[in-house]
């Protein structure tokens, strides 16, 4: 991950000449004000991912937060690289083991941790205590939705954790709202996926009430290996493949000197070749119109004779 670079003003600056030309630079758009006297270069945290973006957001206000408190939630699913719907927070989100309570303030977010067992890890550049990957991903299972959240936890089983080490750490916590959704998110996570896209993609088919489907599920014909498919539903024999447009639309995600009509091209081909597979009955396409449209993908199923039941636990977006 890519470091921005943290320009200091304010007390390291025993001078005040060098504070006096980042504000400045600041209030002509040339650097942004990350926390006070502390700013990166505008146009570099633009070309920024989210996650670079957040993690030097936390560097930013590290001097001025208090030893007891440790890097959480959203903030320490940046530092260990998870992946995140959108933006994260314009603040840093701590555990204050002195609170009972939140509290939000202009740079930061301290959530209640009075009485917690903690486990943490040590950032390597400060020292700062985080909370370890599994607190992390607990935490954020109980506070956020499962389209934000099952990504995470894919991503968490993928790097080894194991399932019985997250659902431990939510039995471990006191009752909280959010409980069963958590338990939910645990329950649909899967190492397997591919991409956090396709995570969004099976809570979206988890919430219409699709069966649970084979994730990865490789086909061969007599000519050798044919795909890799994103979901197998193997009682219906029909296949569903979720496309991003990004294979299509950055030219960085396709093979050096191909163009959008080639891997448009090869997918018409892949798909003809799995067709004739015994066994396959049917292949449905979709993206995230459908994943964002209960309707639609409905629809699709029913074309594609995959059933939907009712589920007992409904997700809010």
């Amino acid at each position: 991950m890519e470091r921005l670079e943290i320009l200091v003003g304010g007390a390291a600056d025993t001078t005040g000449r060098r504070g006096a030309r980042l504000s400045a630079a600041a209030d002509t758009g040339r650097l942004l004000r990350l926390a006070p006297a502390r700013y990166v270069d505008a146009d570099a945290w633009r070309r920024a991912d989210p996650g670079t973006r957040h993690v030097a957001r936390v560097r930013a206000v590290h001097g001025r937060l208090s030893e007891r408190l440790i890097v959480s939630h959203a903030s320490a699913a940046a530092l260990h690289g998870l992946p995140w719907r959108g933006e994260f927070p314009d603040v840093v989100e701590v555990i204050d083991t002195q609170r009972t309570t939140t509290q939000s303030l202009r740079s930061v977010r301290k959530h209640p941790g009075q009485n917690r067992s903690l486990q943490t890890v040590r950032m390597t550049t400060t020292g700062r205590r985080v909370t370890d990957i599994v607190v992390t991903a607990i935490d954020i299972a109980i506070a956020h939705e499962l389209r934000l959240s099952v990504p995470i936890l894919d991503v968490v089983l993928r790097r080894g954790v194991d399932r019985a080490a997250l659902t431990t750490e939510l039995a471990g916590r006191s009752a909280v709202h959010g409980r069963a959704r958590a338990t939910a998110a645990i329950e649909l996570a899967d190492a397997l996926s591919g991409s956090p896209g396709e995570s969004v993609a099976r809570v979206a088919l988890d919430e219409v009430g699709a069966p649970r489907p084979e994730l990865q599920r490789e086909f061969h014909d007599d000519a050798g290996f044919v795909a890799r498919v994103d979901f197998w539903f193997p009682e219906q024999g029909v296949v569903l493949e979720f496309d991003g447009r990004a294979k299509y639309t950055d030219a960085s995600m396709r093979d050096a000197g191909t163009t959008a009509a080639d891997v448009v091209y090869a997918e018409k081909r892949r798909e003809d070749r799995l067709r004739r597979v015994p066994g396959v009955n049917g292949i449905g396409r979709f993206g995230w119109t459908e994943a964002n449209d209960a309707e639609l993908l409905r629809a699709l199923l029913r074309s594609c004779g995959v059933p939907m039941v009712e589920r007992s636990f409904r997700t809010v977006r």
